[in-house]
């Protein structure tokens, strides 16, 4: 006979290999079971072993008011081919704007599992997996609004929490932590004192070792000069990276990349410049530069493909933005300095088109998101 401890170790291992619907619907059970589910160690591992045995591709498709959200599997071969409607192309769910309580939609983004969708009066966090919506507090106490285009968002891996930075219109900062428990639960820290005055210029912060890194618009003086912004969660303070010498802002990519601050430039595509920085203090980057063997590819780059980020396994991600004719994902490894691509056939035949009402004439705004996971944030 099992003891509670062996019993608990026993459970806990089943739970973790079901999937994540599943495990919303089982957490009211027992109490044990949700204890153990809604615990942010379960839901960290949970979220690990989805995206190494379960990864998959989330794909946005904008229609009017309307964002329908699909995934598919990647499997570990070179293409994924979907040629039927029942293949594993399936629509996690659509989300309507005209008729939303928070205003018009203005912008929308995916990060490790979730969607956060901005309003014109809210920011609403939407799991797609477990099809839970959960609205960010607005900070307390802070005299004149948001200004709404200065938000980053990141991800801290090794404590399991999303980050939402965000600069109001006096240069005050508010950092929402959301994670703990899974619930949803927010912690909220205004920082006054020790901010430059600057300005976000990207969507997107790096993420890691408890360091947040985002581009930005430092004022200084009269004018204003491009640096990168990075904060320490536990110190709550600011410092600023010079960007490397000679380095234009245009179609230039803050992202991690493996472990590491690092820069992608894509203007001269395919040809790709990789800036990794070696010391912050001393603002020292090493840089290398790797042209795309797209001949060895078939003849499908009709247009300039749009850098997506980096994969965990360190891979440049590679796709289009709108959705028409033949669909690819490519991945560009510059460690091997070797490309494979990835096929989803599904999305542009007819009878998809069909069932969720595309036009296969038109053009519809895509994003693409190859490092889907399924997360339990929510439950």
């Amino acid at each position: 006979k099992l003891g509670f401890r062996e019993s608990e170790i026993v459970e806990r291992s089943i739970l973790s290999r079901l999937p994540a619907k599943s495990v919303g619907r089982f957490r009211s059970v027992s109490k044990l079971w949700s204890a153990i589910t809604t615990s942010q160690d379960f839901i960290n591992s949970f979220a690990t072993r989805s995206l190494t045995s379960r990864p998959s591709v989330l794909i946005t498709v904008r229609k009017g008011d309307m964002l329908f959200v699909f995934s598919s599997p990647l499997h570990k071969n070179s293409r994924l081919h979907n040629n039927n409607s029942d293949g594993p192309l399936s629509c996690l769910g659509s989300y309507q704007f005209s008729n939303s309580n928070f205003g018009n939609i203005r912008r929308y983004d995916y990060l490790h599992g979730l969607v956060f969708l901005e309003f014109s009066e809210r920011l609403v966090i939407w799991n797609p997996t477990l099809k839970r919506f959960f609205t960010l507090p607005e900070p307390q106490g802070i005299p004149g609004k948001c200004d709404r285009g200065c938000i980053v968002l990141g991800y801290d891996s090794i404590e399991g929490k999303y980050m939402i930075l965000r600069v109001l219109r006096d240069s005050t900062i508010c950092i929402l932590t959301v994670g703990a428990q899974g619930k949803g639960l927010c912690n909220c820290i205004i920082i006054t004192n020790g901010v430059p005055w600057h300005r976000p210029t990207t969507r997107f912060g790096g993420c890691f070792k408890g360091v947040m890194y985002y581009a930005a618009a430092v004022y200084v003086g009269d004018g204003f000069e491009h640096n990168i912004m990075s904060f320490n969660v536990k110190s709550e303070k600011f410092n600023q990276i010079k960007y490397p010498e000679g380095n234009s802002l245009v179609s230039s990519h803050v992202v991690p990349y493996e472990g590491r601050l690092a820069i992608v430039k894509t203007i001269n595509f395919p040809s790709i410049d990789l800036w990794i920085l070696t010391n912050g203090d001393r603002h020292e980057w090493t840089h290398k530069r790797f042209v795309l063997p797209l001949s060895e590819m078939e003849p499908i780059l009709s247009e300039k493909l749009c850098f997506y980020g980096v994969s965990y396994a360190g891979e440049l991600i590679f796709t289009q933005r709108r959705l028409f004719g033949s669909f690819y994902i490519l991945y560009f490894d510059p460690r091997r300095n070797s490309i494979r691509e990835v096929s989803v056939e599904g999305i542009v035949r007819d009878e998809f088109r069909s069932r969720y009402g595309f036009d296969k004439d038109c053009m519809y705004n895509m994003e693409v998101y190859p490092n889907h996971i399924e997360s339990l944030m929510f439950l």
